[in-house]
């Protein structure tokens, strides 16, 4: 009965390790979407900056967009192009501190890189 037990997590255990590889080799080439409404109470947007910061982010997934529809040469480039944009918009509209926390949280959420494809 034992033998039996261990060899049935042995067959679940390589089973899932195989699914785990799998999805890791097939990473989404989605665009990176952010949760405004979790993304506003996070940084205690002001009305004003919330308009801003949503304009922002429309035009973040308009530019991400624009960088997967382009060629395997110019994907890459695009896509940095639209991180850096973003990045640089929202430093305008934020203060120091609420910049620093979104800095932090892209960063957290994104910690594999995929936008940046690194």
């Amino acid at each position: 009965m034992r033998r039996l037990g261990m060899a049935v997590a042995a067959v679940l255990l390589c089973a899932t390790m195989g699914f785990a590889r799998e999805n890791r080799n097939n990473v989404s080439k989605e665009p990176f979407a952010i949760n405004f409404e979790k993304l506003s109470n996070y940084l205690q947007l002001s009305s004003y900056q919330a308009n801003e910061v949503a304009n922002i982010n429309e035009y973040f997934l308009d530019m991400q967009g624009e960088s997967l529809r382009a060629s395997e040469k110019m994907r890459d480039k695009k896509m940095r192009q639209a991180v850096y944009g973003n990045l640089k918009l929202m430093k305008k509209v934020l203060t120091p501190e609420q910049y620093r926390k979104y800095v932090v949280l892209l960063n957290v959420t994104n910690n594999n890189n995929r936008a940046l494809n690194f």
